[in-house]
C-alpha cells in the first residue's frame, strides 16, 4: 500500500468515527467533555471516557428497553471496531468544540 492509500483509510475512519459521534446523545457527551477538558493534551483521557460514557448509556438503554441481553459482544471485531471508530470521533468532535471554546471564550 502507498501513502495515499493510508491517509485515504485513515480519512475515511474519520469520517465513520464523526458519523458515529454526529447524534444528540454523541454531540452531547463531546459537549460536556470539552466544556470538562482544560487542557487539549488531555485528548486522548476525554475521547476515551466519551467513548466509554456513550457505551454505558448504549447499554442503558438497551437494559431500560427491555434487552433480553444489553451488553454487545466486546468479543465481536466488528463491535470493538465500532468502538475503535467512535474513539476516533470523539477525538475530532471533542477537537472541534474545545477549538470553538478556545476561541470565542478564552477560557
Amino acid at each position: 500500500m502507498e501513502f495515499a492509500d493510508y491517509l485515504n483509510e485513515a480519512l475515511g475512519w474519520a469520517r465513520m468515527g464523526f458519523d458515529t459521534v454526529n447524534s444528540i446523545q454523541g454531540l452531547v457527551i463531546a459537549l460536556i467533555a470539552a466544556i470538562l477538558m482544560g487542557r487539549y493534551n488531555r485528548i486522548f483521557v476525554y475521547s476515551l471516557g466519551a467513548t466509554l460514557v456513550h457505551e454505558l448509556v448504549n447499554i442503558g438503554r438497551n437494559f431500560y428497553a427491555g434487552a433480553a441481553n444489553p451488553l454487545p459482544d466486546y468479543l465481536d471485531l466488528d463491535v470493538l471496531k465500532l468502538i475503535a471508530i467512535r474513539f476516533i470521533g470523539y477525538l475530532i468532535a471533542i477537537s472541534l468544540i474545545y477549538l470553538i471554546r478556545r476561541l470565542f471564550f478564552r477560557g
